[in-house]
């Protein structure tokens, strides 16, 4: 291996973002080492926005959350005629149906596990729901 070859081989590790190198040619063996900064690697993950009935400017951790016992579809009412279950600001009893799931064909009325006002509701009609999700919020 020729000095040039060597010179050039050098410039473009250390212009590199490579912090070691090691190489081999016939019995000619060379080891590049340099430290370098550490990089912080940021991932951005892009997020579905999640449409509340009711928008407010402070966040909405106050109540009780009523979470999804299963997976399935949400629906606010028994039918596409009927008036909601509840609606924000509603007032609602224990046992007392919020919403109904459709999970494989069959409709499960979900009840409320706790009285209050019904602040936030955290998910749209005919809207996929995952297992203990929040679909509202009851304070």
């Amino acid at each position: 291996m020729d000095t040039e070859k060597i010179k050039s081989i050098i410039k473009m590790f250390e212009e590199s973002q490579i912090s070691k190198m090691d190489l081999t040619d016939g019995d000619m063996h060379i080891t590049l080492e340099k430290e370098m900064e550490p990089v912080e690697v940021v991932r951005k993950v892009k997020t579905a926005p999640i449409y509340h009935e009711t928008e407010t400017k402070e966040p909405q951790m106050q109540g009780t959350p009523m979470k999804s016992p299963l997976v399935g579809t949400y629906y606010q009412a028994s039918g596409s005629n009927q008036s909601p279950f509840v609606k924000v600001g509603d007032h609602v009893n224990v046992g007392d149906t919020i919403c109904i799931i459709e999970a494989m064909k069959v409709m499960n009325e979900i009840k409320a596990t706790t009285g209050g006002t019904v602040l936030s509701i955290n998910v749209n009609d005919g809207e996929t729901v995952e297992y203990d999700q929040v679909l509202m919020m009851i304070g």
